[in-house]
């Protein structure tokens, strides 16, 4: 009987490489989180632990981070945010687990998808963790706020977010296919990333936005805005992001779309 062949930690580096450009811009994923999966890819290979499993590790991490936030006497904070960010490590370890040892399947992409409950969920949580913990404000109740607003902030910013995505996955439906092939015939070809040819203020504004849409980089925030009680401020910053972000992608897709209409009617 042959030995199990394990990958080595160089191997393991390399079947990386295709996520390399994807994570270039990315802060705390490529120095933060990504350097210490590869040794822990390396040692969860040798247990056995398969992709699928890591994806379940990594939603009952999610799973015990919103316990602690919605701990009934006080919110357990910083035992909550290390459960998140356990949950975000482990989803950095599923989809290299399955690359490295060759077991890439469509329940696997699936348990990844749908452990995304966390992050459609996190914004409401928030805003239920500052509603019941005025140190975490800094306005206090000196403004005469009602805390019960804060639960609203936090559903309006739960909607923006996933509406954002949501546009974005409904562009990439209906509309990609036609305005690639639209942009096709006039000699553009498509780019490996959205920057790759762009001005340095473009790339850093495109950067800076990507950053602040994952979640890797909302968990390395909550730590200051735990320590400081800026809590209120950083979800009230995020919600003004994210109806940017919805406004600007609404008017960009609409405005593509209407000449990939124009293309369309053009070859009837």
């Amino acid at each position: 009987m042959s030995e199990q062949k394990y990958p080595t930690l160089a191997e393991i580096k390399a079947s990386h490489g295709p996520k390399v450009e994807y994570e270039r811009y990315l802060l705390a994923s490529r120095f933060v989180f990504r350097p210490p999966s590869f040794p822990a890819i390396w040692l969860l290979v040798r247990l056995g632990v398969s992709g699928e499993l890591a994806s379940w590790f990594s939603g009952l991490s999610a799973l015990l981070g919103f316990v602690c936030f919605l701990w009934p006497s006080r919110p357990l904070l910083w035992q909550g945010l290390g459960f998140l960010m356990l949950f975000n490590f482990f989803d950095c370890l599923d989809g290299g687990i399955a690359r490295i040892t060759d077991r890439r399947n469509s329940y696997g992409r699936f348990l990844d998808e749908a452990m995304g409950w966390a992050d459609m969920l996190f914004w409401l949580l928030l805003g239920v963790v500052v509603w019941r913990s005025p140190q975490l404000r800094h306005t206090g109740d000196s403004l005469g706020l009602l805390p019960g607003l804060w639960l609203t902030v936090g559903a309006l910013c739960f909607f923006l977010s996933v509406y954002a995505a949501y546009l974005e996955r409904t562009f990439d439906q209906t509309l990609r296919a036609g305005w690639e092939k639209l942009r096709a015939a006039h000699g553009v070809a498509p780019t490996a990333t959205p920057v790759v040819g762009k001005n340095w203020p473009e790339v850093l504004a495109r950067s800076l936005a990507h950053n602040l849409r994952v979640r890797e980089t909302h968990y390395l925030l909550l730590v200051p805005a735990f320590a400081f009680g800026l809590a209120d401020a950083f979800l009230v910053f995020m919600t003004c992001f994210y109806a940017l972000t919805v406004l600007t992608l609404a008017i960009v897709y609409c405005r593509r779309g209407r000449k990939v209409k124009t293309g369309e009617l053009a070859m009837r």
